[in-house]
């Protein structure tokens, strides 16, 4: 099924936008982040998509307090992701009411850890691959791996993943739009991709859906929700089953 996830980041227990991942470039939008998230379910959204920034950097989880109001505010089913490092942690959030948990730093970067995660979480992990051009970006995409993506994405379809969020970091929060390709790396592999970084119109998320039989499954959508240059209820039809 082909979803799209308004985003809910939060960075000193505020909900905020960066730019190309840029900590010192935030623009905050709410000081609750639960408002937001109970806005995007008013407003029809089936699936919420959380990033505590705060924990991506510092590599575990830090707002806890705005996350656990979100899980308990919402009916619709939420992914958690930033400084979600080991299992613990995950199982932390999924304890709190997470339907999914999304990994990256660690998983990307310890195999044998990932197999594990893979395997123990099954379709409650997302792996997160976050590109800064041609590199693999993490730590809160403070730092780099050499990696090509081909190895990582092997290494991720052979290691037991089902999910992957494909975020184009040099295009988050910038609205430029969706450049107009997933890496075929990721199509065709069994691997279900959701696309993040850029996404700012309707025909973003359309040319998106195109690719649905190739394994891309959903759109996350976060400054164009808040700045208004699309609205959820005028792109929810896009998702299939909506009925709208």
């Amino acid at each position: 099924m082909f979803r799209i996830y308004p985003a809910v980041d939060i960075k000193g227990g505020r909900c905020v936008r960066l730019v190309r991942g840029d900590m010192e470039k935030e623009r905050v939008f709410s000081d609750r982040p639960s408002e937001m998230a109970v806005r995007w379910q008013e407003e029809g959204a089936s699936f919420i998509h959380v990033v505590d920034l705060d924990g991506a950097v510092q590599g575990r989880p830090v707002n806890l307090e705005s996350i656990r109001e979100i899980l308990h505010r919402v009916r619709i089913p939420v992914q958690v992701g930033g400084g979600v490092r080991t299992l613990d942690d995950a199982r932390r959030l999924l304890d709190m009411g997470a339907a999914r948990v999304i990994m990256g730093t660690r998983a990307l970067a310890d195999p044998a850890f990932l197999r594990r995660a893979a395997e123990d979480l099954g379709e409650m992990l997302v792996v997160s691959l976050d590109m800064r051009g041609k590199r693999a970006a993490v730590g809160g995409w403070t730092r780099e791996l050499e990696r090509p993506l081909e190895e990582l994405v092997e290494e991720l379809a052979s290691g037991g993943v089902t999910r992957v969020l494909y975020t184009d970091i040099l295009r988050d929060g910038t609205l430029e739009g969706y450049a107009g390709h997933v890496p075929r790396e990721l199509l065709g592999r069994g691997l279900g991709v959701i696309v993040a970084g850029g996404i700012s119109t309707r025909q973003d998320i359309q040319r998106l859906k195109e690719l649905s039989s190739l394994g891309v499954e959903g759109a996350v959508v976060g400054r164009a929700l808040y700045e208004g240059r699309v609205s959820l209820p005028e792109i929810l039809d896009l998702e299939e089953g909506n009925g709208r």
